[in-house]
């Protein structure tokens, strides 16, 4: 059977960017050769340094143990290296279950390339869960990553990847696999960053979300403005040290462009008498209301403020002029059922700015003020800032990287600098039009053409587009019929959601008695005589999972997920590290035992946290004000 022609019309049908890439690819490196094995295994020989990919008396023994000694939790799957796809070959057919994901990656097409000429690979291609990335450059596969552990529960167990590697591969190829394992590293950092990593910061946001009930429920939503700007430019102005080497050539654009600001940048175009279209905010904090402190009506007048409605109501208040409700994608947003608009948005108000662009259609999107790096003299910010050129936290309270700069080879930032950059790095590849990075200096964002900002104004801004006549026209304000219909499901929900709350209690209040129970009756006669009583402790493991169904309940998921992910997210990585590690069976019960132990006795308190939250927001929506 002409295997080669077979695999390559399933490519060409499944996978047609690697068909691309086989279909005049000439083999030069390799060679096939058959093993000692008695049933005459193919092998894989690397001609310049005489290695082989397997071992050459028995090509697949030696596979079948590294899987049974490394595979304990068949999920989350990372191969390093194709060779003749043995190791993948091995896992589908021993380790196969249906929420399981394969990672394929090599530098090389020509292992692969061999493979399919001697081996029927028709399933595995049709396979969705396999993700082959097969002479790949490793700079993509960030993104690449980013956008797996995304995808269902995969985050959960990103403490339980199993990694196997083709030895070969591994050889040729070091330095390669180590930007690999970076790249995960990163790509998992910001995933779990993205749920958040501390539960009482984000009921921070959600008490200011049901604080600003009245905001949220009076004012139209960025849903009004859907492509209302399609292919016309957009300005991000971010308050990098580098906006004072551009900011007076925003004067003259204000009808040719949509101008975005971030919340720290009013104030600093206030002094050049230049005003926003925009205006994002998005941090939690008090400090941020301190940016619109002193602004007059007539400072903001048609500037509109887009924030999303997690920002302190002090801030709100601080601001004298229009709002647009902006959504970030949490569930407690879809909850309320006061449609506004959702945005995939990222950590910061200038991540916020792309997205909110992005919705209205701008392309291209200029960036400006967007440095994400120390300046000269260690800036941080453009003169004006309200917080000063040097804010004092970025300098002693974060560690400090290099990354590459936009006119220079490195460039110092911060750990929150290069996770904003990281957002911008995904937002962009997911974009489709062209992002200009205009900064004048900063560092160098992925997916960007860099450009100075008046090359970018004379090549891409050239007409009026009536940006506020557009705006003013296309905001639908709520009727007071329409805001007393809210208010009054708002309140029907709430009180519902205060029953819910009693009752998810209940239920983590019943799993910590029997996490106690098998603390006592199994952990604590193991420790004190060596008993173990096999039966019982898995009747009562068995019983001890039972609350965590309340988990999977659509309603948990909408009311109070956006606020216990992060503790759910971190707990659950550590029950499936124990679950995916070597240790004994008894010894991995213990281990989710007492995770669980503490688990349930924290969700107990984090759901009474947030039940005291919606009944300060039922007090807030029965004063009416």
């Amino acid at each position: 059977m002409d295997f080669y022609k077979k695999n390559l019309e399933c490519l060409k049908k499944y996978r047609p960017e690697i068909y691309e890439k086989l279909a005049n690819f000439s083999p030069s490196k390799y060679k096939v050769i058959t093993s000692n094995h008695p049933k005459r295994y193919p092998n894989l020989l690397h001609l310049s340094s005489d290695m082989m990919a397997y071992n050459n008396n028995d090509p697949l023994t030696p596979i079948l143990q590294d899987l049974k000694d490394k595979v304990h939790l068949p999920i989350l799957n990372l191969f390093f290296g194709f060779g003749l796809g043995y190791e993948l070959m091995g896992m589908l057919q021993n380790y196969n279950v249906p929420e399981s994901v394969y990672i394929v990656i090599d530098p090389e097409i020509e292992p692969f390339y061999h493979a399919m000429k001697m081996i029927d690979y028709e399933l595995m291609i049709k396979d969705q869960r396999v993700f082959l990335f097969i002479g790949d450059p490793d700079k993509n596969m960030f993104l690449n990553f980013h956008d797996i552990l995304m995808m269902g529960n995969l985050k959960l167990y990103v403490k339980a990847i199993n990694i196997i590697d083709n030895k070969l591969s591994i050889k040729l190829h070091t330095y390669y696999y180590k930007n690999i394992m970076n790249h995960l590293k990163d790509a998992i950092r910001e995933v779990l960053l993205h749920f958040g990593n501390d539960p009482w910061d984000s009921l921070i946001g959600i008490e200011n979300i049901f604080l600003n009930i009245n905001e949220i429920i009076r004012n139209p939503g960025i849903k009004d403005l859907k492509d209302k700007f399609k292919g016309k430019p957009g300005i991000v102005v971010a308050t990098g040290p580098s906006l004072n080497k551009n900011i007076e050539l925003l004067r003259g654009l204000e009808d040719k462009s949509v101008i975005c600001a971030v919340d720290a940048s009013v104030r600093v175009m206030k002094n050049y008498e230049l005003k926003p279209h925009l205006v994002t905010s998005l941090e939690r904090v008090i400090a941020t209301s301190k940016l619109f402190e002193g602004l007059t009506a007539e400072d903001v007048k048609d500037v509109y403020l887009a924030a999303c409605p997690v920002i302190r109501p002090e801030t709100y208040a601080n601001f004298p002029g229009e709002r647009i409700i902006v959504y970030r994608n949490f569930a407690t947003f879809q909850w309320l059922e006061i449609e506004k608009g959702i945005l995939n948005i990222g950590s910061s108000a200038a991540n916020m700015a792309f997205k909110i662009l992005e919705f209205l259609g701008c392309n291209p999107i200029i960036l400006i003020g967007q440095d994400l790096a120390f300046g000269e003299d260690d800036v941080t910010h453009a003169k004006g800032a309200t917080f000063g050129e040097k804010e004092e936290h970025y300098h002693n309270g974060e560690r400090i990287l290099e990354v590459e700069g936009n006119f220079v080879p490195k460039i110092k930032t911060t750990e929150t600098w290069y996770k904003f950059l990281k957002y911008y790095e995904k937002d962009i590849a997911n974009f489709n039009g062209k992002v200009v990075n205009a900064t004048e200096g900063g560092a160098r964002i992925p997916g960007t053409e860099v450009i100075s900002f008046k090359e970018a104004i004379d090549r891409y801004i050239n007409e009026r587009i009536g940006v506020l006549e557009t705006i003013k026209s296309s905001l639908n304000y709520p009727t007071l019929e329409e805001i007393e219909l809210s208010r009054k499901k708002m309140m029907e929900k709430v009180v519902d959601a205060i029953s819910y709350a009693d009752e998810v209690i209940a239920q983590m209040h019943d799993g910590k008695i029997l996490t106690e129970k098998f603390t006592r009756s199994i952990i604590s006669d193991f420790e004190k005589n060596g008993k173990y009583d096999v039966d019982e402790a898995n009747r009562l493991f068995h019983q001890i999972q039972k609350p965590l169904q309340i988990f999977s309940e659509k309603k948990f998921f909408e009311i109070f997920m956006h606020f216990v992910q992060s503790y759910f997210i971190t707990s659950f990585i550590e029950i499936n590290g124990a679950m995916g590690s070597n240790l004994p069976d008894y010894k991995k019960k213990f281990s989710v035992v007492t995770i669980l132990d503490d688990m349930y006795l924290v969700m107990e308190r984090l759901i009474q946290a947030m039940k005291d939250s919606m009944i300060k927001m039922k007090q807030i929506l029965d004063n009416r004000s």
